[in-house]
């Protein structure tokens, strides 16, 4: 920046705030902005401006003005990145198919990985299998053909009546008696049992 843009800067910093101009302004600062465009400057001046409502000093000015120069940078920088891959893309020409080198590739991996236990990998779609199996067995089950609705209920042994449980299960005997004659009761003893 020169002498004349320091002046053009300060007389739209002080315009827009309504200020006077001091004497000897304009020097201070050129000195203190000798290194900065006056683009950048008068920039960063518009937008703290729009933004600000007392005058900004000089530092606030450099601030603004390197995070302008920084965006601007940037921008340049991805445009010409964007301007590589575009002229990369064009000139590329078709892409090598390799689907059989991937496919030889997960093969390799699938012979090595051992078999994962499919409870643990999917267990929503297990579980979901087994009540679907037990559904289809409901709706599809056949009689059972052994099932004689005319048998009674085995009765329960109770401490008020019979003989206290220890007594005869302690022979093979005595149990095989025990059974037929609560079978016998029941009504579920088979001819020839």
């Amino acid at each position: 920046m020169n002498h004349e843009e320091a002046q053009a800067l300060t007389a739209i910093l002080f315009t827009a705030y309504d200020r006077p101009k001091p004497d000897g302004i304009d020097d201070i600062w050129y000195a203190a902005l000798t290194d900065v465009p006056f683009d950048l400057a008068r920039h960063a001046a518009i937008q703290l401006i729009q933004t600000n409502t007392f005058l900004p000093k000089v530092a606030e000015i450099r601030q603004r003005a390197g995070e302008l120069s920084r965006q601007r940078r940037r921008a340049l920088r991805e445009a010409e990145e964007q301007h590589a891959i575009e002229a990369y893309a064009a000139n590329a020409g078709p892409l090598r198919d390799r689907s059989a080198e991937i496919q030889a590739f997960v093969g390799e991996v699938r012979t090595v990985l051992p078999e994962g236990d499919r409870e643990a990998l999917m267990p929503r779609q297990v579980a979901w299998e087994r009540e679907h199996r037990h559904h289809q067995r409901q709706t599809e089950a056949v009689p059972n053909p052994a099932y004689d609705p005319t048998m009674q209920p085995v009765r329960e042994w109770s401490a008020t009546r019979g003989t206290p449980p220890g007594s005869w299960w302690e022979d093979a005997d005595a149990r095989e008696r025990h059974a037929k004659t609560m079978l016998a009761e029941a009504g579920r003893l088979r001819p020839g049992g």
